[in-house]
């Protein structure tokens, strides 16, 4: 495959594949959800809805001028032609897990008749055990990365955006990438591997386009509005299940009193049970987002890309062991109130 050919391929991947996160799709079903919430509850309070407010939430030049903007958009170009090539021979995948479990089982206990369960009740198992294990392994790799000081130093990339578009998800480090693949490999390969053991076959997911149905639900609601700057929030029972945009907007807060706070990708029920939830105000608290560990150009490819292997070499120094553990980086202080009445 020629150079053209190749990039075409990727980008026809990313853009335009239904079960992509960033397909134009997933990203136009987003905008609808976020201008359709915003008018909705400007309706609400003002009695009124007028488009140009509207459209400054999504297309402000502040907004697409920043340099955190354009940081976010140089990072989505390394992500999707380059990365695979720095990291992909270092990453598991789940379909390894899957086999080494199911072989290690048989040999341990014999094989399995397959279950006598419809197909579509076998299917609707493993969806749902495939989607629970994604996000474990999301929230557990997130909460390391925000525990760990020299994890935490490829992390901090992702958190250095000071503006939040859908293209921020591919502001991350490929140390951090590269981490974050083999733990969710070996969540989903480790549940899935012990579930079609039990079940006695292979059955796979309702799936669109190769992605996990569920997910799928979520590229199409949520998921790129996490990274903007309108407040959605869901409060009560639902905000304790899902992770809404204002959810992961709190995350991306510089204000301690949300460090730590809400790590997981399409649900807050990990975070729920293990104490790290906030759950947002129904009115958007005027968030500043980025560091307070200031780099010297927090939107630099050098700062952003090379920096972090020198931090990390620094952090696993010995010398420096002990200052580490006695000031613990940006994202590491437990949030001042970990879960907020609804």
């Amino acid at each position: 495959m020629d150079l053209s050919a190749y990039l075409a391929a990727k980008l026809q991947a990313q853009l335009l594949a239904p079960g992509s996160h960033f397909s134009v799709y997933a990203l136009a079903a987003g905008f609808l959800l976020g201008f359709s919430y915003l008018a909705w509850s400007r309706k609400r309070r003002r009695g009124h809805v007028g488009l140009k407010p509207l459209a400054r939430a999504f297309l402000s030049r502040r907004l697409l001028t920043h340099r955190s903007t354009r940081a976010d958009i140089l990072y989505f170009f390394v992500n999707v032609f380059v990365t695979v090539f720095l990291i992909g021979w270092a990453c598991l995948t789940s379909v390894e897990v899957v086999d080494a479990v199911q072989d290690a089982l048989t040999g341990a206990f014999g094989a399995r008749t397959a279950t006598a369960a419809p197909e579509w009740a076998a299917r609707g198992l493993v969806t749902l055990v495939v989607f629970l294990a994604m996000e474990f392994g999301y929230w557990l790799d997130h909460y390391l990365k925000h525990r760990i000081p020299v994890l935490w130093e490829t992390h901090k990339t992702h958190h250095t955006a000071e503006r939040l578009t859908p293209f921020t998800v591919w502001r991350v480090h490929p140390l951090d990438s590269l981490l974050f693949s083999n733990i969710v490999a070996l969540s989903v390969g480790l549940a899935l591997g012990a579930t079609r053991y039990a079940l006695g076959g292979t059955p796979e997911s309702f799936s669109v386009a190769g992605t996990n149905i569920l997910v799928a639900a979520f590229f199409y609601t949520f998921a790129n509005l996490q990274h903007s700057e309108v407040w959605l929030p869901l409060r009560g029972l639902p905000g304790r299940l899902l992770m809404s945009p204002a959810h992961h907007q709190l995350h991306h807060s510089i204000n301690p009193a949300h460090y730590n706070s809400n790590l997981g990708n399409c649900l807050a029920l990990f975070d729920w049970l293990f104490g790290t939830l906030i759950l947002p105000e129904r009115e958007s608290p005027r968030l500043t987002f980025g560091v307070l560990e200031k780099e010297a150009d927090p939107h630099a490819l050098t700062e952003l890309f090379l920096a972090p292997f020198g931090n990390v070499v620094r952090a696993l120094a010995p010398a420096r062991g002990a200052r580490q553990a006695a000031t613990p980086p940006m994202n590491s202080a437990a949030p001042s109130s970990v879960e907020t009445s609804a």
